[in-house]
């Protein structure tokens, strides 16, 4: 722990005045805040708060996702002020170059730990400070962010901190963990181990943790961002509330209501600082029920909105939640069963403080035209939580986990008993660089059209006839399964993650069961606890991350490609495993064709997978190869493979690892880096376009797209790359008896190419020969040969 001396009252050049303030006047009258219309005659008893400290600063000082704002740069100057009953304010410790995000209290009053940077240009970091301005230290170091921090009842302090090591999925952010450490910051350990981002915790009555979690396995990457809570030592991480809700996008902030049960917090969007409405929700009416969250305040257009189909995400229905309302609420602070702290900016530019009654109305506390009032506490004793005892173990291990009946919440949506014989087991890698160079299909590194996670695929274990399973798993990591049937299809996909750390043992009741309804009793279930636990079987490829060009297309080669490849192939299917522009022939002709059910996660479901409604169970592929397609009689390991990744949400790439970095989804060889480290057009591709413009833009208007087509688009199909005489571009209007496809020109229906030597048709295979040499020149990372170029791996950078 290191002692930081700083006199504020000799501070030279301070944004902000370190003197005593007086309050502006702005009554104290209680104000409708749920736009009803009511009005309530009783004044509110101000002068019996306690003292109340606040950040104060310009303005909120943070954007990006609130998820993630962590790591942007900030405003300058900050200052921690007292608000005294009798309306003065005193300024107890300022910072004119640094930026403080938020203030926890300890559980006597007298301390404060906060988020903040002496300098904008440095991480957060936790600190601690006396109540009085006194006595600042800093309390964690290190190349990386630590921010939310909070006291736990035993003294430590629990914070969220880039130490994760990983990044946001989809845009350029650091990704974010709930760590603990000792009160002068030695025993750090990380206690959840998700691959995204878990912030703004709280400590609930029981002494277990509540935060905001944003995860999307498989799932819509806007709305998911609910409450869960964890226990100090990492176990017991189990969702809270509002994991299907499209609207609020995010439930930030949470914080428990004293002698209620009840958590308050901010109604907040995605891509925006967590500004919004003040809700209130009582779990006890459902953990996915809307009705359970009652918004408190109308300062933004948000409806509580859950969609009544687990795939409407797909319809955008998140959207009216993405919006920022700055005029609108944040940080709630709850002082007993009716009461909380808020800022609020209603038809001032800047927040202040008001005193929220949980019935809707407000009451002003402490305003000014100078600064804005963020982060505001009691500074008063109050009740201490449960501790629960324990270290999160930081080796990584096993832990056990116990499927009592898979079929508690399967029967009701049709599963029979002794459908289910396997869960797969599936480890999600947190994402290895960060998103420093274009995207495609919005993710960089690009993993595949579906999945933006590369994902392990670590085997089965088994399910007996009674529905219940017993196994050992990894920890220390993100993990979900699949129940699958006797061929491997998948029967229903766990569209959330979870974790064990080591030596942990986890129970649950079926697979997405009725929390609210008591478990049945089955003595054979827990029969099989008298027995060791099944460890996980590997696939037959072996267990690892999922690598189509390894797994999948070696199957078409023996079964398919006979009929489906070369210039012309069968029915225009080519399933190949020649080289597109980010994948292989086979890979987009599957997807644009679309025979396999994925997901494209943005946005995606929002709901609940339903049991035969996904993946595999549904795909045509998969009924072509039941059908035995042609007479081709599929081997069971074959098949298997191919539902393992089509149920792995159709990834592509095995790895993160990039040899083509900067470019185009970090994977693209029809682009090229200039000297200024602009992504440009590669020569070949740029002779190719011009012929192609030239000749054909009259019946294609929408031409080659370097960044972007559609998402089924067929032109990154159109040029094969291994074999460029394969090319669609040259052979479409090749006639059958010179060896082309014969598809008719738009414009011109029966003029077609009379041979493959023909002036535009050399010009473009020419180009496409110099395009397929370079990929050779430097393989991709789907290709022998290729070259891993490390990336940049900061975790105290500010963007």
């Amino acid at each position: 722990m290191r002692e930081v001396g700083i006199d504020v009252k000799r501070c030279v050049g301070c944004l902000l005045l370190s003197v005593t303030l007086a309050v502006h006047s702005v009554g104290a009258e209680w104000i409708d805040a749920s736009n009803a219309g009511r009005t309530l005659a009783e004044k509110p008893r101000i002068s019996a708060l306690p003292l109340i400290a606040f950040v104060k600063r310009a303005n909120y000082g943070m954007r990006g996702t609130n998820a993630t704002m962590f790591g942007r740069r900030t405003g300058e100057g900050s200052a921690i002020c007292i608000l005294h009953p009798d309306g003065r304010v005193e300024t107890v410790f300022e910072t004119a170059t640094g930026f403080i995000l938020d203030l926890t209290p300890s559980y006597d009053g007298k301390t404060l730990v906060m988020s903040y940077k002496p300098t904008v240009g440095d991480p957060f970091h936790v600190w601690e400070i006396n109540a009085d301005g006194s006595g600042l230290r800093q309390v964690t170091d290190g190349p990386y962010h630590d921010f939310n921090p909070v006291y736990y009842p035993d003294g430590r302090i629990v914070f969220c901190s880039s130490r994760s090591e990983s990044y946001s999925l989809c845009q350029d952010f650091l990704a974010s963990s709930l760590h603990i450490c000792a009160a002068d910051g030695s025993d750090l350990r990380r206690i959840d181990f998700t691959t995204l981002c878990t912030v703004s915790p709280a400590i609930m009555p029981d002494g277990s943790i509540i935060c905001s979690r944003w995860e999307y396995q498989d799932k819509n990457i806007f709305s998911w961002q609910g409450l869960w809570t964890i226990h100090p030592d990492g176990r017991q991480l189990k969702l809270y509330y509002g994991n299907t809700l499209t609207v609020p996008n995010s439930l930030y902030g949470p914080e428990p209501v004293p002698g209620t049960g009840n958590v308050v917090f901010t109604m907040a969007a995605h891509h925006h600082v967590p500004i919004g409405d003040i809700a209130i929700v009582d779990r006890s009416k459902g953990i996915e029920n809307p009705a359970a969250m009652r918004p408190m305040t109308r300062g933004t257009k948000y409806e509580v909105t859950q969609d009544p189909h687990w795939n409407d995400g797909a319809k955008r229905s998140w959207r009216p939640g993405d919006k920022l309302y700055p005029k609108a609420y944040v940080d709630p602070m709850p002082l007993d069963a009716d009461h909380s702290l808020v800022s609020f900016a209603g038809s001032s530019k800047r927040h202040a403080l008001y005193l929220l009654r949980h019935d809707g109305f407000i009451a002003p506390l402490h305003a000014s035209e100078d600064y804005s009032c963020y982060s505001a506490v009691p500074l008063a004793p109050r009740p201490r939580p449960e501790t629960i005892p324990g270290e999160c173990p930081q080796e990584p291990g096993e832990g056990y986990f116990f499927v009592q009946d898979v079929y508690q919440g399967l029967l009701e949506q049709g599963v029979a008993r002794g459908e289910v014989k396997a869960l797969r087991v599936i480890r999600v890698q947190p994402k290895k660089y960060n998103t420093e160079g274009p995207r495609y299909h919005d993710h960089y590194p690009l993993v595949g059209y579906g999945s933006y996670y590369v994902k392990d695929n670590l085997g089965t274990v088994p399910v007996d006839e009674t529905g219940t399973a017993y196994f050992k798993a990894p920890s220390n990591c993100e993990l979900y399964f699949i129940a699958l049937d006797a061929n491997g299809k998948e029967i229903q996909r766990m569209g959330t993650v979870t974790q064990i750390t080591t030596g942990e043992r986890v129970s649950c009741i079926g697979c997405h069961e009725n929390r609210d309804e008591a478990p049945p009793s089955i003595r054979s279930a827990f029969a099989r606890l008298k027995r060791p636990p099944d460890t996980i079987t590997p696939p037959p490829w072996g267990a690892g991350a999922f690598d189509y060009v390894k797994h999948v297309q070696p199957i078409f080669d023996r079964y398919c490609t006979s009929c489906h490849s070369g210039p012309a192939p069968k029915m225009g299917v080519d399933l190949s495993g020649d080289k597109s522009r980010f994948f292989n022939m086979s890979y987009e002709t599957l997807i644009n064709r679309k025979q396999v059910d994925y997901y494209y996660i943005n946005p995606g479901p929002t709901g609940v997978f339903a049991a035969k409604e996904s993946g595999s169970w549904t795909s045509g592929l998969t009924k072509r190869i039941e059908s035995k397609h042609s007479g081709v009689d599929m081997d069971d390991q074959s098949r298997r493979a191919i539902y393992a990744w089509i149920d792995s949400n159709v990834q592509y790439y095995p790895r993160y690892d990039m040899s083509r970095p900067h470019t185009v989804g970090g994977r693209d060889p029809w682009s090229v880096l200039n000297e200024k480290r602009q992504n440009v057009p590669a020569p070949w591709f740029a002779e190719l376009t011009g012929v192609f413009q030239k000749n054909c833009a009259s019946c294609h208007p929408k031409r080659l797209p370097l960044r972007r087509g559609p998402l089924a688009s067929p032109v990154p199909a159109w040029i094969n790359l291994t074999r460029p005489e394969n090319s669609r571009l040259i052979n479409a209007h090749l006639p059958r008896e010179k060896g082309g496809m014969g598809l008719p020109m738009r414009n011109k229906k029966d003029d077609v190419l009379q041979t493959q030597s023909d002036e535009v048709a050399t010009a473009m295979l020419q180009a496409i020969r110099k395009g397929s040499a370079a990929l050779h020149a430097m393989p991709r990372v789907d290709m022998e040969g290729a070259v891993y170029i490390p990336q940049q791996r900061k975790f105290d950078r500010v963007f």
